[in-house]
């Protein structure tokens, strides 16, 4: 049995069987049942940033990047956001500031 420290695993990205790129680890959670999770952060089609965990027992592998099955492993978080362009941190989806540098956040224009 190999033992990983949070600074082994966050960072990396997590990557499905299909060679797609589904997020990137921002920290590990657990659960009252005594569950190991890692807390990704993915961007979906919109731009918005999503928070989704990945229960440990769904890794096949882990290595430079984290090897799942599928998308279907993750359970979503209900907490959107939108990537700031300058530093990369997640702020909330109703931002027009980054709360840590600062920078403006553009808003998304639709498309008719």
């Amino acid at each position: 049995m190999k033992y990983y420290t949070k600074e082994d695993v966050i960072g990396k990205e997590v990557i499905e069987t299909e060679a797609k790129k589904i997020g990137v680890v921002k920290d590990l959670a657990f659960s009252t049942e005594g569950k190991v999770a890692l807390i990704l952060d993915r961007v979906d089609e919109k731009g918005e940033i999503q928070e989704a965990f990945l229960p440990f027992d769904k890794i096949l592998k882990m290595g430079d990047v984290i090897l799942i099955k599928s998308t279907s492993d993750l359970e979503t978080s209900s907490t959107p956001g939108r990537i700031c362009p300058n530093c990369k941190t997640k702020n909330p989806i109703n931002a027009k500031y980054c709360v840590k540098c600062g920078v403006t956040l553009q808003k998304k224009e639709k498309k008719v």
